[in-house]
């Protein structure tokens, strides 16, 4: 059997009442596809589709991984568009990035990689961000400016637990299930 998943950090309620908040205030435009505040998380990596065979080797690439980091501090510092500014899909939270969550990411690349889970290696640094919304071209006539969209804020959390995520993708909307979840030391 397949599984399209992900390793994710969930968020904190308080959080994600603030972020739940600023959709109501600021997202009400059919431009957006509101992510529902359950469904609210920070993504680390990106796995896609798998075999029932495979999963055992990303829960081993995780619980290594955790075994040799405390919890990190995340912080959030804007809401805007994402991931390119000018032609944006998402409406996100960035975070602010730090080498402890720096390197973690690039050793849970490294556990997958040496586990041989295929994904695709993003190119770049891992930028912290959670999105919030995304942009549904087709039913929006005038997407609002950026001025009318980015905030500041200064929302943190710890990341002390990681979990694979199983994203089965329907009409309405992904559903997200939790297979796994690892505490950092």
């Amino acid at each position: 059997m397949k599984h399209r998943i992900f390793i994710a950090s969930h968020l904190p309620c308080n959080v994600k009442k603030v972020f739940s908040g600023y959709q109501l205030a600021k997202l009400s435009n059919s431009c957006f596809r509101l992510i529902p505040e359950k469904s609210m998380h920070l993504t680390l990596i990106f796995i896609g589709d798998i075999w029932n065979n495979d999963l055992y080797k990303v829960i081993q690439a995780c619980e290594n991984t955790v075994k040799s980091f405390f919890p990190i501090r995340i912080e959030i510092n804007k809401i805007t568009y994402g991931p390119i500014i000018h032609n944006p899909r998402l409406i996100w939270a960035q975070g602010k990035e730090s080498e402890e969550l720096i390197n973690f990411h690039q050793s849970l690349e490294k556990e997958l990689i040496d586990q041989g889970i295929k994904f695709k290696k993003e190119n770049r640094l891992f930028k912290p961000h959670i999105t919030l919304a995304r942009i549904n071209k087709e039913n929006c006539l005038n997407l609002p400016s950026v001025s009318e969209i980015e905030l500041k804020t200064e929302e943190s959390f710890n990341l002390n637990q990681i979990s694979i995520i199983e994203s089965e993708l329907t009409s309405s909307g992904p559903i997200y299930t939790d297979l796994n979840s690892f505490l950092l030391k």
